[in-house]
């Protein structure tokens, strides 16, 4: 990419908080993802089944759909910042308590689900409140480019993360990536300790009822046709995509290809090395794009990455296929995340994040169980196929319904989008 494009492109790491945070969030990243590809590893082993692997990603993301509601009241309702940094605090220290489970031979899989589902109820608050409090750090023009940004951060780790956790898994067994996580949260924590508070000095906001705020946020949601277009087409993709993909670099790996070492990180780490490659065309050409036409595209590639893999002969064309599901992914997520920031109110954009998460962490975790247990029964590679032809037909479907079409904000003129240009 020429200098330009590739200035255009990191506009937002100008600003100096954003840049800060971005930094430690990758680092921070790093760590959760190794500890996301830690834990469906010891399930597999533990157990020997894709249902024992779902199961577990079921306890995990669960409380994330339940918590997230709570997560959007509260980004809304208090600072965001202290929030943030008590979140932190305690994913380090379920982090830690992995690591001890796993290292003293203590770990079943009711024991790891147990604390998955913890993860995921700090999670659930965590997400909503991070994403709301990264859209304080940068002005409303450079928005798509920070949302695009973070979501490259995040799958950077998601990278770094997968691909390093199977090179030491190979070499030291998985306790060591679940210390790593627990240790990488202080760079997350020092960083919103250099971040000014721009909620300082506010004047403290009179306590409302959660569930009553998260019934004014499901009206809010429901009748702005852009955000209500974003949930429906994440949970298209989280029910029918991503959970494949929660055990498929494990259970390929070890039951299909039978690989290990670098091997096994490469394929555990494809799909954030896709997501890496196709981020500057994102970042420098996903301002320009009409989302129809982008997610248009994303979807269709996301469905034939998820057939791909599927059918793949060799380890190798599997890591094509996972890189493809990358870069798709992530322009996926980047536009849906930045349609809501912006349709969103300040005052609402919080629940209205929450209602997407729930969206998103409600189809996630029944698709584990379901596709896990399906595995088993029919095979990983005919749910997979499965899979990624449900996932054009829906593409299809929303094309032409016009689900796409409603994304369009009202100060955008088609084709083009006027705005200049993830933790999540």
């Amino acid at each position: 990419m020429a200098t330009g494009g590739l200035r255009n492109a990191t506009l937002a790491l100008g600003h100096r908080d954003f840049r800060i945070v971005w930094i430690a969030a990758l680092i921070g990243n790093t760590g959760g993802w190794m500890q996301n590809a830690g834990l469906p590893y010891v399930v597999f082993k533990l157990t020997g089944t894709n249902g024992g692997v779902g199961s577990t990603g079921f306890f995990q993301y669960i409380p994330i759909m339940l918590a997230g509601a709570l997560g959007g009241w509260m980004a809304d309702q208090f600072n965001r910042k202290r929030v943030l940094v008590v979140t932190q605090v305690a994913l380090a220290c379920l982090g830690a308590l992995l690591w001890l489970m796993v290292s003293q031979g203590w770990a079943t899989p009711g024991r790891l689900s147990a604390v998955a589902f913890a993860v995921g109820l700090v999670s659930g608050i965590n997400i909503p409140i991070w994403q709301s409090f990264i859209s304080q750090l940068v002005p409303r023009e450079l928005m798509m480019n920070a949302v695009t940004l973070n979501s490259t951060q995040f799958n950077a780790a998601r990278a770094l993360g997968t691909f390093g956790a199977g090179i030491i898994i190979a070499l030291t067994g998985p306790s060591v990536v679940f210390a790593i996580n627990a240790v990488s949260f202080v760079a997350v924590l020092w960083a919103l300790a250099r971040v000014p508070d721009r909620q300082a000095g506010q004047p403290r906001k009179a306590l409302t009822n959660p569930f009553t705020e998260l019934a004014v946020g499901a009206r809010f949601v429901w009748h702005t046709p852009a955000i209500r277009s974003c949930c429906i087409a994440i949970f298209a993709v989280a029910g029918l995509g991503n959970p494949l993909f929660s055990f498929l670099p494990a259970s390929y790996g070890q039951e299909i290809f039978g690989v290990t070492g670098w091997r096994l990180g490469l394929l555990m780490g494809a799909g954030g090395l896709g997501a890496l490659v196709s981020a500057p065309l994102i970042l420098s050409r996903g301002s320009t794009l009409s989302r129809r036409k982008l997610l248009t595209v994303a979807m269709t590639l996301y469905g034939l990455a998820t057939i791909a893999v599927g059918l793949a002969p060799h380890w190798a064309m599997a890591v094509a296929g996972l890189s493809l599901y990358g870069g798709s992914y992530l322009a996926i997520a980047s536009a849906l995340n930045t349609t809501i920031q912006l349709s969103a109110r300040d005052d609402l954009r919080g629940k209205a994040l929450a209602i997407y998460l729930m969206f998103l962490t409600g189809a996630l975790p029944v698709g584990l169980v379901v596709w896990g247990f399906a595995a088993d029964e029919w095979g990983i590679r005919t749910v997979t196929v499965c899979a990624g032809s449900l996932l054009l037909v829906a593409t299809v479907f929303m094309r032409l319904s016009g689900t796409f079409e409603r994304m369009r904000l009202p100060d955008e003129t088609p084709p083009l989008v006027a705005v200049q240009g993830s933790q999540e």
